[in-house]
């Protein structure tokens, strides 16, 4: 089996460039004949100016053309996403490479429902090229895949996939969290980059309740974006210079330190996510959660057992911290059962659930045998 794999720059931020190398690593480990090409950049700080996006598009689609017109793949594996920015990108990218009979498979680093319900007539025009034209999907979530269901797209074209987590793999093999007392100074942890769908603005405010209520606690702000002045704006109005620190942008290889150097992960997010890194890195180092009940944390992990559900809400955010500080034994258990899950995260895992689904993609008929994740 041959497969070009569309790859996120090394200097991408955002999970998928420290996930992918390891997977790719991994499937070759399973025998799969892989060839590795920069397909995404992604935004950083602030998002890509638009001539340079088109340059870029242009660009890398007619040097996969090359390369597909020069090599022989059984499947081009492209990461993406599915909002308007990106159906344009792989729209044009897949109508310029001419690949030659290889089939193509997109993995979604998520999905936006509302391009799929649109009806302004380019965005029909491209959701139907890419419905027709695309020979496999791998989504996160049960959700997305019944919106792409319900627009049309066959069923049979999903499955089920996760992103590699690699952290598992440096443990040893009994390693456990120690957990504090109430009466000490947790240390809580947000990593993402900072947009407003991902919640800081409600975290800092969260914290200054926790404050309120005589719990103490050092907040540490990974990343960095467009965001970041409104949110040390926020602390510095509520007077939370002391709890409340920013770190700036941390290399991705760099952020794993923070996992290990904390207490507790909070991530509220409301944005669009597929299967966040940053939130299965907290689970795979045995973090106590808390998060927003949406998409891949819906379905992969459960109340109490790995994580305690908030909605966007500061007092509820806080309610759940709370809980979380005050309660050691339900610490010492979610740590326990997220260590257990994060093992099944490792790349040869994960590579090997997508060996299967390329032969899926492969037969003359096929179907997903990948199971629903909440199964």
């Amino acid at each position: 089996m041959k497969v070009l794999i569309g790859m996120p720059s090394a200097d991408s931020w955002g999970g998928p460039a420290s996930s992918e190398p390891p997977f790719v690593a991994a499937l070759r480990g399973h025998g799969v004949d892989v060839r590795e090409e920069v397909y995404v950049y992604g935004d950083k700080e602030k998002p890509t100016a638009f001539l340079e996006r088109v340059r870029r598009v242009l660009k890398t689609a007619f040097r996969f053309r090359k390369i597909t017109g020069n090599e022989n793949f059984d499947l081009i594996h492209l990461n993406t996403a599915f909002d308007l920015k990106t159906l344009l990108r792989d729209s044009v990218s897949i109508r310029l490479m001419k690949p030659k009979g290889a089939k193509i498979f997109l993995k979604l680093h998520g999905s936006e429902a509302n391009v799929l319900t649109s009806k302004n007539p380019l965005t029909v025009v491209l959701r139907n090229y890419i419905k027709n034209r695309v020979d496999g999907f791998g989504v996160h979530t049960a959700e997305e895949k019944s919106n792409f269901t319900r627009a049309g797209f066959e069923a049979g074209k999903f499955y089920y996939v996760k992103n590699a987590v690699t952290i598992a793999a440096d443990l040893p093999e009994k390693f456990s969290r120690s957990q504090k007392e109430k009466s000490e100074t947790f240390r809580l942890l947000f990593v993402s980059r900072f947009i407003q769908a991902k919640g800081l603005t409600e975290t800092i405010r969260a914290c200054a309740i926790v404050r309120e209520r005589g719990f103490q606690f050092v907040l540490t702000c990974v990343g960095d974006g467009e965001m970041r002045h409104a949110a040390e704006s926020e602390v510095e109005r509520l007077g939370l210079q002391r709890e409340v620190k920013f770190t700036g942008y941390v290399p991705e290889a760099e952020v794993t330190n923070y996992f290990f150097d904390s207490d507790i992960f909070i991530f509220p997010t409301r944005h669009a996510e597929g299967f966040p890194n940053v939130l299965f890195k907290a689970v795979a180092v045995g973090l106590p959660i808390v998060t927003t009940k949406i998409r891949a944390a819906a379905d992969y992990l459960k109340e109490s057992e790995n994580c305690l559900f908030c909605t966007q809400e500061p007092d509820d955010i806080a309610g759940k911290i709370i809980e979380l500080v005050e309660n050691k034994s339900l610490r010492g258990a979610m740590s326990a059962n997220n260590l257990e899950f994060g093992k099944t995260l490792l790349p040869e895992n994960i590579a090997l659930e997508f060996v299967k689904v390329y032969t899926s993609i492969l037969k003359p008929n096929p179907k997903s045998q990948i199971p629903n994740p909440k199964s």
